[in-house]
């Protein structure tokens, strides 16, 4: 995985100065957000991410007892 940099652009919807990670934005005052696709690097698949499940794991069970 590439290193993260902090970005900086305005809000295309409101102006706002707005930071971001690698390109990628989110305005928390008026909603925007710009597409994935933007960014400045291509985002990692969802295998290499170390949260992602493993596909041998199985669901976890409801509450004992439940019908």
């Amino acid at each position: 995985m590439s290193a993260l940099e902090i970005t900086e652009t305005e809000c295309r919807q409101c102006g706002t100065l707005i930071a971001g990670l690698n390109g990628r934005y989110a305005c928390a005052l008026c909603g925007w957000v710009n597409d994935h696709t933007e960014g400045h690097t291509a985002l990692p698949a969802a295998e290499d991410d170390p949260d992602h499940p493993a596909k041998s794991r199985r669901k976890a069970k409801g509450p004992s007892g439940a019908k």
